[in-house]
């Protein structure tokens, strides 16, 4: 009798464990011999009137196209409608980015876009985005991005 039950029971922790996104650190998005190349960029200068260009390459990590994904970060939003509603957003690994400063690398950055859009975030806040990572090259007038997230799930970080 335990066996019945614990069989069906096991096979349904299996199944929701499996469907759990994988929470990912910026720099997995990045190859491996790019990671040194980072922390050895200059620092950005902040003096001036024009908006900084943004560097860096968008080589991407093949191994991350289709998983599902959650990985923190800033939103800055692309496309929003009349009543404040986001329907896309780059998720960018720091505050400011983007904005304030040059773009971090196209493999940095993340197009996120929602089927159903949300109300503008704050800017100042950091969040956890999940949804389904794809390798796929944009460019607008913001930024270029390597990376897309089909948005499942958006929630304030704490």
């Amino acid at each position: 009798m335990l066996r019945t039950l614990l069989f069906p029971a096991l096979a349904l922790y299996g199944a929701a464990a499996l469907a759990a996104p994988r929470e990912l650190d910026w720099l997995e998005l990045m190859p491996k011999d790019e990671v040194e190349q980072l922390t050895e960029t200059p620092p950005v200068s902040h003096t001036g009137d024009l908006k900084a260009q943004q560097t860096g390459s968008a080589r991407t990590v093949t191994e991350m196209n289709g998983i599902d994904a959650r990985i923190a970060g800033y939103i800055v939003p692309v496309e929003v409608d009349a009543d404040n509603r986001m329907h896309e957003f780059f998720i960018v690994p720091y505050f400011g980015a983007c904005i304030h400063v040059p773009p971090p690398p196209p493999n940095q950055i993340i197009l996120a876009r929602l089927a159903e859009p949300i109300p503008v975030t704050e800017i100042y806040d950091a969040y956890w985005i999940e949804g389904r990572l794809q390798v796929e090259k944009i460019e607008n007038a913001i930024a270029r991005a390597a990376y897309t997230l089909e948005v499942d799930k958006v929630e304030l970080w704490e």
